[in-house]
């Protein structure tokens, strides 16, 4: 290919559009369960709020749900990837690769959220959220029926003589309010370098292309997940639903959360696909089967970033 402004300007255009053909339809699956928030700043705070409330029968003077000012904070973090090819290689067509890389380039900037906020999640046993607890604890707190303040865990650890494994994860997906967050700052996209002006061309002899945006994942709402090491069966998973069920709100009414989407990690596949997508399971005494219960209770997603690592 001859260098020239022409040439170069039509390899651009082809360039953003094996860019683009990745950034939108490689698959995600953090929409399921984040919240999408967009940024205008450095960082976004996120103000503490007490309960998830309802609606009351109004009698005397309405109870104001305050949000507090002890919230947290997520700090925006800025991203980026660059490729370069010589100026002889492209010079002689010896860039067959380079369409790949970009759309590379493409894919990368479209899973960089999926990594962002696994990665957010496995480290949920050591992250504050909202109540200055880590999103993962023991000891968060809820009411009971009769509207004292009590403990609540949303962690399961193995129980008796239970070995544990890979951190598996259940979240309430269907509410405005969501488990996790995933806050954009500004999207990706593809800037080249390839003026022969350009200091990395005239002096570098290399074109350049590269990408970059801001964005950050945090931690939502801990009364919408739950994180056990358990092994994964149709007992732990009754524990998970009835932790969930177990939170109320100050006047006692119950949340009325119910998980909709199970997470696993790869190694756990099998065991969640036994659990809600069989239609006979072994029996208890384990000489014949029954039908099992638990089919079609949640949706069922595996993750490749979570941790295969027993206890996590």
């Amino acid at each position: 290919m001859d260098i020239n402004a022409g040439n170069i300007a039509a390899l651009t255009t082809r360039i953003n559009t094996s860019f683009n053909k990745y950034l939108n339809v490689a698959p995600s699956l953090y929409q399921k369960f984040c919240m999408v928030v967009p940024s205008s700043a450095g960082e976004n705070f996120y103000p503490r709020i007490a309960e998830i409330g309802g609606l009351r029968e109004w009698v005397g003077q309405r109870e104001i749900e305050r949000l507090k000012a002890d919230g947290f904070r997520i700090a925006n973090k800025t991203f980026e990837q660059t490729i370069g090819v010589r100026r002889e290689d492209l010079e002689d067509d010896q860039f067959g690769v380079l369409t790949p890389a970009i759309e590379q380039l493409g894919y990368n900037a479209s899973v960089l959220p999926d990594e962002l906020v696994f990665d957010m999640l496995m480290k949920g046993t050591s992250t504050k959220c909202m109540d200055g607890q880590n999103f993962f604890d023991t000891d968060h707190q809820t009411y009971d029926e009769s509207g004292k303040a009590v403990s609540w865990s949303n962690i399961g650890t193995p129980q008796g003589t239970e070995a544990a494994v890979a951190p598996w994860y259940l979240f309430d997906t269907t509410r405005p309010l969501k488990p996790m967050i995933f806050q954009t700052r500004r999207p990706f996209n593809i800037t080249p370098k390839t003026q022969l002006t350009s200091e990395n061309v005239f002096h570098g002899n290399e074109f350049l292309w590269g990408t970059d945006g801001r964005c950050a994942a945090g931690v939502g709402m801990y009364q919408l997940a739950y994180r056990s090491t358990r092994p994964l069966n149709a007992t732990s998973f009754q524990a998970a639903l009835t932790a969930f069920a177990a939170q109320c709100r100050k006047d006692g009414a119950p949340y009325g959360i119910r998980p909709n989407l199970l997470v696993v990690p790869t190694n756990l596949e099998s065991a969640g696909r036994l659990l809600v997508n069989a239609e006979f399971v072994p029996s208890d005494a384990g000489t014949a089967t029954t039908s099992n219960p638990w089919k079609g209770a949640v949706d069922l997603m595996v993750a490749p970033r979570l941790s295969l690592k027993a206890g996590g």
